[in-house]
């Protein structure tokens, strides 16, 4: 799903659908080789460039990671957004919507497993920046879920239950963690398969039971 990754609609771009096909050339090495054995090389020959061309939108491979972290992350809790937005506008039960936002969140990824890969394993083996940038992006989700468990507070008081953000933050790591091992597996394409899992993790932190 190369639209993960492609900034083509991004103003501040140049020439965006050769830098998408640059970013989603390392997410297909990488998948193939990793990150440690992808060389510039790699990704000019998978992206159909020279290196020259490489180096004029990237200075090194892990500037390249950087940003395909960054937009692979960007376009799914856009996603994630639009779902819960969508879910909350049709009117749904509250655990729907949030079984919404989950399913979303993993039929994204499912949907480029060479993307997913990526953000769920190769990050973690790039440096510094990239970890940072990869604690950046959990903090996000969990800002987006706190979001959402305030407005299901306010909303239904007597079905869910107040939580700090460390549980959030928690139940992020959790369900990372099961897509971690589905994609280790090479199953990424089957994510969606793990999403009434997901959700009852969350769930089941938010829900009353006095």
């Amino acid at each position: 799903m190369r639209t993960l990754v492609d900034p083509a609609d991004d103003p501040s771009v140049d020439d965006g659908p050769r830098r998408g096909r640059i970013l989603w050339a390392l997410a297909t090495c990488m998948a193939t080789k990793g990150y440690q054995a992808t060389t510039i090389a790699d990704i000019a020959r998978a992206a159909r460039v020279s290196k020259t061309v490489v180096y004029a939108h990237f200075r090194d491979k892990e500037h390249c990671l950087l940003e395909l972290y960054s937009r692979a992350n960007d376009k799914v809790l856009a996603t994630v957004r639009q779902a819960q937005d969508e879910a909350r506008g049709a009117g749904l039960p509250w655990r729907d919507r949030l079984r919404a936002g989950i399913g979303a969140y993993l039929e994204t990824l499912a949907a480029g497993p060479a993307v997913a890969w990526a953000a769920l394993v190769e990050v973690q083996a790039a440096g510094r920046p990239a970890l940072a940038l990869r604690r950046a992006m959990i903090d996000r989700y969990a800002d987006l879920l706190t979001e959402v468990a305030g407005g299901l507070v306010e909303e239904h008081p007597d079905e869910v239950r107040p939580v700090s953000r460390d549980l959030l933050v928690a139940a992020v790591g959790g369900v990372n963690e099961l897509m971690l091992a589905r994609v280790e597996r090479g199953e990424a394409g089957q994510l969606p398969a793990d999403v009434d899992i997901a959700a009852g993790i969350v769930i089941g932190l938010l829900e009353r039971r006095d």
